[in-house]
C-alpha cells in the first residue's frame, strides 16, 4: 500500500462503525466519486465496492463487541494520487475493529457459472469489490484495518475536485 504523499486529499469522515452512520459514509463517498469520476460506469463500480466494503467492515468490526463496548470507529479519506504519471482516485478505509484480511486477489477464481445452490457461502462480497475496482488492497497498521479501493482516471475525464 502506498502513502498518500505526493497525493491529493480531497477529504475525510470519522465516526462510529455502525449502520446507524451508513448514510453519512455512503453520502460523503458518492459526492466526492462523482466529482472525480466523469465515466459513470466507472463511479457506479467504485460506489458499489465501496458500499459492499463498508457493510462488511461495520460488520466485522463489531461482530465480537459486547453491549458495553463502544462501537469501532470508521475513517474514511479519499485522495487523488498520481502513480507513474496517471491519476488514481483512491478511497481509504480505517477502523478499529477485530482484523479482518478478505485476501484480496487471492483466493481460488470464483465460479460464477456454477448454480448458487450449489456454491459455498461466502466470498462473493469479496469478489464483486475485486471486479469493480481497478487496485484493491488489505494491511494491518497499528491495530488497524487499512483497506484502499483505486480507480484509475484518464486525465480528460477528471473533473476539477
Amino acid at each position: 500500500m502506498r502513502d498518500s504523499i505526493g497525493g491529493k486529499e480531497l477529504g475525510s469522515i470519522e465516526a462510529p462503525a455502525s449502520m446507524d452512520h451508513w448514510e453519512h459514509f455512503i453520502d460523503f463517498a458518492t459526492e466526492h466519486i462523482q466529482r472525480v469520476i466523469a465515466d459513470e460506469s466507472r463511479a457506479y463500480k467504485l460506489k458499489l465496492a465501496y458500499e459492499e466494503l463498508i457493510s462488511n467492515i461495520i460488520r466485522a468490526a463489531n461482530a465480537n463487541k459486547s453491549v458495553a463496548d463502544k462501537d469501532a470507529k470508521l475513517a474514511v479519506s479519499l485522495m487523488l494520487r498520481n502513480e507513474d504519471g496517471e491519476p488514481w482516485l483512491v478511497l481509504r478505509t480505517s477502523d478499529t475493529g477485530i482484523q479482518f484480511n478478505p485476501n484480496f486477489n487471492q483466493g481460488p477464481p470464483l465460479d460464477t457459472n456454477q448454480p448458487v445452490h450449489e456454491r459455498k457461502i461466502g466470498g462473493l462480497g469479496i469478489f464483486l469489490i475485486e471486479q469493480s475496482v481497478d487496485k484493491v488492497s488489505y494491511d494491518w497498521i497499528n491495530g488497524n484495518n487499512v483497506y484502499e479501493l483505486c480507480m484509475a482516471c484518464n486525465p480528460e475525464v477528471v473533473m476539477q475536485p
